[in-house]
């Protein structure tokens, strides 16, 4: 195995690992201590937490330039000596868990002080020695060795980027409460025409109508937005960077915060406005929770369209300004083979943005996102022929495996929700078609969506430039793994059953070369969980 996948092994490994650890911590027990005891306990939990915060980054930072590296950053070192798992090294990686595990769940258990202070001392020592195991569990240190050294500017950038990382957290939270200030303040100056009677309360943040009101907390401020879109600008940048005019390709940058800070602005006086309206429930349910991250995804596809048609900023829309004779046709400059992967799963996400913003703690809109991924999958309908859409039982036996996991990883992560009264005070005849479409939506399109976009295309991409050109069966377990993360990241609170769905799902594709394996996994899941909700009433799975 290459030395850089290696390396991805146990960048995943320890990734799971730390967020199991982070699970077993609670809190601190300084309620009994004195105060001196209890100062001394608060100082070394901080001074840890920062620690394990430059850890992950740095761990991060050195993946993101491993990946984006020269391919043969690692090549010289892979064919040195192949092995196997080094069982000794890895019973001795297990064995450090299993201490750190105990460690962390007695923390907060009443230790007294000196014992608190030890345990938290011996928890960093041993995170890095059963880091160190489970690296000399995958291929001998003399392997190693010359890795790191033959590469270690890599490892002096990823302290650099781990080190500001941390250092633009900490600033970032003394920003919070100014960035709120400006906030509640241009929302106020946007509501004034129009509610010429607003009641303002700058201690409290508060602006209100004789009807509705809001508070304008820290949370409020604007800056996850900002935080969002400079990571997005960034990777954007990054990834099409020789096809921008640089320095000048930077005002991009700044721009885009500005634009998303006031869309912040414009989105709270807008749920001012709907709740003054008489829609109370829709202003603080769905367009609260949603207004968000339509403003973003707007804001990011807009620079983005604008950017690259930009004559000032980009390379190509400069370029072609310039040309008078064009060779391509109208039809094959406008084709597009990423399209028919991501259309049907973006059509859905963004109609259910928009849907979601104006519910009232039920989707009422939702047959329109059915009925949105159903128009683009046939649309695109003679582009799916190249796919193999055969499947066998092996579809249906690891679609009722993935159900099982998925309840199972439920109990722990959800909260029992029954059927949202709103839909209950429906009348029968309108509940029966609601849930119907909403059925067929998670047996049929999503489904498609899904597996067209995360296996058909992403899984292939991350394998080659020209992902239609690349066999199911070549595709390698990074791109499997790097696929099923992302697609446990779209599930939210369950991202690691559907991370072990998207590994299931990945499987059967790259086994039998059909993504019609997948797809049929993927909806039998999807109908048990149907089945599941309507029969047992657990509705927080929907």
């Amino acid at each position: 195995m290459h030395l850089a996948a290696r390396i991805w092994i146990v960048a995943f490994v320890l990734v799971v690992e730390g967020v199991a650890i982070s699970l077993t911590i609670h809190g601190l027990p300084i309620a009994q201590a004195g105060a001196p005891a209890a100062a001394v306990m608060h100082a070394v939990h901080t001074i840890q937490g920062w620690l394990f915060r430059f850890i992950i980054a740095y761990g991060s930072s050195l993946a993101i330039l491993i990946l984006s590296a020269r391919r043969d950053c690692f090549a010289k070192f892979a064919s040195v000596e192949i092995v196997s798992v080094r069982k000794r090294w890895l019973i001795l990686h297990g064995a450090l868990l299993m201490l750190l595990l105990m460690l962390s769940s007695v923390i907060d258990a009443g230790l007294s002080p000196p014992l608190f202070i030890l345990s938290a001392t011996a928890r960093p020592l041993f995170a890095v020695c059963a880091g160190l195991a489970l690296c000399a569990a995958l291929a001998p240190w003399r392997i190693w060795g010359p890795a790191v050294r033959g590469n270690r500017e890599l490892f002096g950038y990823a302290f650099a980027m781990a080190g500001g990382a941390v250092l633009a957290v900490t600033l970032s939270q003394s920003l919070w409460a100014p960035a709120a200030r400006v906030t509640f303040r241009l929302v106020q100056i946007l509501l004034r025409p129009f509610y010429p009677n607003l009641h303002v309360d700058p201690f409290a943040q508060a602006l209100a109508t004789d009807r509705f009101g809001v508070i304008v907390t820290d949370d409020c401020s604007g800056l996850e937005g900002v935080g969002l879109m400079l990571v997005f600008c960034a990777a954007w940048l990054w990834y099409f960077r020789d096809e921008y005019r640089f320095p000048r390709a930077l005002f991009i940058v700044p721009a885009a915060l500005l634009l998303i800070f006031m869309l912040n602005a414009v989105r709270i006086a807008a749920l001012l406005m709907i709740g003054d309206a008489g829609y109370a429930s829709i202003a603080s349910a769905g367009f609260h929770s949603q207004a968000g991250w339509i403003a973003f995804n707007t804001s990011a596809f807009a620079i983005a369209v604008i950017s690259k048609r930009s004559r000032w900023l980009a390379r190509e829309a400069f370029g072609a300004a310039e040309q008078v004779g064009e060779s391509k046709s109208p039809a094959i400059a406008s084709a597009n083979p990423v399209a028919p992967y991501l259309g049907p799963l973006a059509t859905i996400l963004a109609v259910g943005m928009v849907t979601r913003a104006f519910s009232d703690g039920i989707d009422v809109l939702y047959p329109l996102k059915f009925a949105g991924g159903l128009v683009v999958l046939w649309v695109y309908r003679a582009d799916y022929r190249q796919l193999d859409w055969r499947f066998s039982w092996r579809a249906v036996a690891v679609g009722t495996l993935v159900f099982a996991v998925w309840i199972l990883a439920a109990r722990f992560v959800t909260t029992p929700r029954i059927m949202p009264e709103r839909l209950a005070n429906w009348s029968g005849g309108g509940r029966l078609a609601w849930i119907a479409l909403r059925s067929l939506g998670a047996i049929l399109t999503v489904p498609l969506a899904e597996e067209l976009a995360f296996r058909g295309y992403l899984m292939r991409r991350l394998t080659h430039q020209d992902f239609e050109v690349v066999s199911f069966r070549n595709v390698r377990w990074p791109a499997l793994t790097l696929t099923a993360v992302a697609f446990g990241l779209l599930h939210g609170s369950l991202w690691w059953p559907a991370l072990l769905a998207g590994l299931a799902y990945g499987w059967l594709v790259i086994r039998t070369d059909k993504i019609g394996e997948a797809v049929v996994a993927h909806s039998v899941t999807n109908a048990w969980l149907a089945a599941y909700v309507l029969t047992f009433g657990q509705w927080q799975l929907w």
